[in-house]
């Protein structure tokens, strides 16, 4: 017997992974795992998605570990291009802030 199970992972016109019926990202998820949080956690923090779909979402994550990582990368990469084209309409006052925040 061959049991396969499909994995509740979406993909939006802009390339973004989010879990099927939600506004949750892979990227979200990853990063709470990375943080130390359980699927029971997620849940906690996400109550609108299913256990079972956290679940079937790390084991994805797990089993395609660079496929994930370059899905990642291309992410940092339109956010921090994102972040750059919006940096012009940001009041000075508030650039500042922001990059004293960072230091």
């Amino acid at each position: 017997m061959v049991l396969t199970e499909r994995v509740p992972l979406a993909e939006n016109e802009a390339g973004d992974l989010y879990v099927e019926g939600s506004r949750v990202f892979l990227e979200d998820l990853v990063d709470l795992y990375r943080q130390g949080y359980s699927p029971e956690e997620m849940a906690l923090a996400y109550p609108g998605l299913a256990l079972a779909d956290l679940y079937a979402v790390l084991a994805y994550v797990l089993r395609h570990p660079a496929e994930v990582e370059a899905y990642l990368k291309r992410q940092g990469v339109r956010a921090r291009e994102a972040e750059e084209k919006t940096r012009s309409y940001r009041s000075s006052d508030l650039r500042k802030r922001l990059e004293e925040r960072r230091e």
